[in-house]
């Protein structure tokens, strides 16, 4: 089985499936529209792959798919992408006839070629008469490269223009005397001569400011989208095109893709109301200017997914429920735009690639092994595509004698001699970003959240003049993920980004610098207070200072100053706190017990199960109900969660030792761990 991010495979994809066939199909009497759909997303979201998936699905109509980070150098402005456009758009479809454009070719070829404002008479003349009387390609082209000639010189009919020839000719036998003449004067908007007016068209084009190119390129997708009507407005059209046309246009968000949809846009809005026949799909890794941020607020475009909730507790999350819906929101101030993210994939949507690849792989000794291996892989990857991919497509390369979990961890353990999974994916999606902004984000990923970085000064140091770079950096939805915690939303750096530069922060575990495991934490660690300030003391190992706090926190409850529910909500934020070791080898469960045993006497007898509690709780997977599961999990230390009984026991021993305390929320708690986290 081949994991190549499973385009138009997973869960999600077939959700934007049918979205996808909806766009396709006229609906309610419309057999045209105007909306441009932007699909967002980071570098490994599967845009790429979606949007072939959507090409393959449309293959009964006519499709254009444009990489337009990969076009060439020669291809600059939006009329070089259209040239693509049109070239794609008249391939033969079988079951129907060929897409003629001949405005569009005779528009094109006319831009074409060079004038000379000396000779604009002849010009005039020759235009007309190669308007008029191209009936075939040899003669058009011979009437062209005729007027060419008198124009200026043959260098001047660029291979684009020759290119729009066998539009002209097939498109021109089937009209008659004068009709493309006609139609360019009608929906161009030409003055009483239309050849007088694509001289001078031409003329902008070649030699004229911005404006006046700006202008001949909308005139020119103009009639190229009066053709597309033309081809389906026909009562015969009509009966056979049943489908509307496609565009798929990857990377948009490169120069010439924004160039190209910025002129759609305006040649769309002097069309007629009821649009066109073209179904538009770009795909970003960025806001193209068609989305300005405050024209879709930070954190509002994964709620497309209806249904759907980001690596939040839910009660189910591995099916049931109401089914999910996709629909892109309206760009404010921007008439039909529309714009969506793409969501990584859920935990059920993992497993359901895990079940074959079982029978590949050791048994792992588990109930329920798909959800099992489903909840380490998602724990992770956060549900990125590429690194979900990357995973399952390596776990049956090991020798045979080797465990899942093993595998596992060999895949994610930083080598110098070669890439862990996680930076292939860090790679991937920061590989862009400057190397100075590049070299402060492992002290990011220290903190809990990236904000508390931002606000922390010692960290920075003398590299201050960095921190509006490294600021603008992680308030990318598109970059960072956005996590609800305490009834509000944050950005917070994807699961398997963090492990990546959390991996590169310990190398230097023992160092003093702020780059360093020992030196980011204790900086942040001054810069805080309460229960972030105890996250930083456990990062640091600092089991009794965390501890203090915490069984401070618990006094309070005793007195009726505190609620036992934000008691718990500090214990699992501290619980959050990264173990240097990452993706260690050894087994979590004697992990533990070294642990317990290392603190001799420096935590009081009193204070020994809240002290388990975090030794423990750092090194397992916790259930799907805790509030913060989404800050950080490393299922690599127990991936069977053999900790979770010891954590009952200690909450259990809280809740005897303080009878009064039996209240709602620690019960709560003590029952999540009596069941398995998958």
């Amino acid at each position: 089985m081949a994991y190549e991010e499973w385009a138009g495979a997973s869960g999600r994809d077939l959700v934007l499936d049918d979205w996808f066939t909806r766009q396709l199909v006229a609906a309610n009497g419309r057999r045209h529209q105007r909306d441009v759909h932007v699909l967002l997303g980071g570098r490994g979201s599967g845009k790429t792959s979606l949007l072939a998936a959507f090409e393959e699905r449309a293959a009964n109509t006519y499709v254009a798919h444009v990489d337009c980070a990969g076009l060439p150098d020669g291809v600059r402005d939006p009329a070089d992408v259209l040239a693509r456009i049109a070239f794609q758009l008249s391939a033969e479809v079988p079951g129907l006839p060929p897409m003629q454009l001949p405005a569009y070719a005779a528009l094109r070829l006319a831009l074409a070629v060079r004038t000379d404002q000396a000779d604009r008479d002849a010009a005039l003349t020759e235009l007309s008469a190669a308007l008029d009387a191209g009936r075939g390609r040899e003669q058009s082209l011979d009437l062209f490269l005729s007027l060419a000639e008198k124009l200026g010189s043959l260098a001047g009919m660029p291979a684009w223009g020759l290119a729009a020839l066998p539009f002209l000719s097939e498109g021109m036998r089937r009209l008659q005397e004068h009709r493309v003449r006609r139609a360019l004067a009608r929906h161009v908007n030409a003055p009483a001569s239309p050849e007088d007016f694509l001289v001078g068209l031409s003329h902008g084009l070649q030699h004229g400011d911005e404006r006046q190119r700006r202008r001949a390129q909308e005139v020119l997708l103009r009639a190229f989208l009066d053709d597309l009507r033309r081809a389906y407005d026909t009562a015969k059209g009509s009966e056979l095109r049943t489908l509307r046309c496609l565009l798929l246009l990857d990377n948009a968000d490169d120069d010439r893709g924004q160039a190209f949809l910025d002129t759609l846009r305006t040649a769309r809005r002097g069309g007629p109301e009821d649009g066109d026949p073209l179904v538009v799909v770009a795909a970003a890794r960025s806001r193209p200017r068609l989305v300005e941020p405050l024209d879709v607020p930070a954190g509002r475009l994964l709620t497309c997914w209806s249904t759907y909730a980001e690596r939040a507790p839910e009660p189910d999350p591995y099916g049931g429920g109401e089914e999910e819906r996709f629909e892109p929101l309206e760009v404010r101030g921007k008439p039909h735009v529309r714009v969506a993210q793409l969501r990584p994939l859920s935990r059920a949507e993992v497993a359901e690639q895990c079940r074959p690849l079982l029978a590949e792989l050791p048994p792992p000794g588990v109930r329920r092994p798909a959800e099992w291996l489903a909840r380490i892989v998602h724990d992770l990857t956060g549900g990125q595509p590429f690194a979900t991919a990357a995973v399952l497509r390596q776990l049956p390369l090991f020798e045979d004698e080797l465990s899942i979990v093993d595998r596992l961890r060999k895949m994610f353990t930083l080598d110098p001699h070669r890439p862990s999974v996680a930076e292939e994916a860090y790679e991937r999606c920061f590989g862009d970003v400057p190397g100075a902004v590049r070299t402060r984000l492992p002290r990011v990923a220290a903190a809990a959240v990236p904000v508390q970085a931002l606000a922390a000064d010692a960290l920075w140091g003398r590299q201050n003049h960095l921190l509006y770079q490294v600021t603008e950096l992680i308030g990318d939805e598109l970059r960072f993920d956005v996590t609800d915690l305490d009834g509000g939303s944050v950005l917070t750096v994807p699961p398997i980004a963090r492990r990546h530069l959390l991996q590169r922060l310990a190398r230097s575990e023992d160092g003093a610098e702020a780059g360093t495991w020992a030196g980011a934490h204790r900086r942040l660690r001054d810069a805080m207070r309460g229960r972030d300030a105890a996250y930083h003391h456990l990062a640091l190992g600092d089991v009794p200072a965390a501890t203090r706090y915490l069984h401070g926190l618990l006094e309070d409850v005793k007195d009726g100053g505190v609620d036992m529910a934000e008691w718990c909500r500090a214990l699992s934020w501290v619980q959050r706190a990264p173990h240097p070791r990452l993706t260690a080898p050894d087994d979590g469960m004697e992990e533990y017990e070294a642990a317990v045993e290392r603190l001799g006497n420096r935590v009081p007898a009193g204070q020994l199960p809240v002290a388990r509690l975090l030794i423990a709780g750092r090194l397992t997977v916790h259930p799907p109900t805790d509030p913060y599961a989404a800050l950080w999990s490393d299922p690599l230390w127990d991936p069977t969660a053999r900790l979770r009984t010891e954590i009952a026991e200690q909450l259990q021993q809280i809740g005897e030792d303080v009878p009064h305390l039996r209240g709602l929320p620690l019960h709560q708690r003590i029952q999540s761990y009596d069941k398995e986290p998958w």
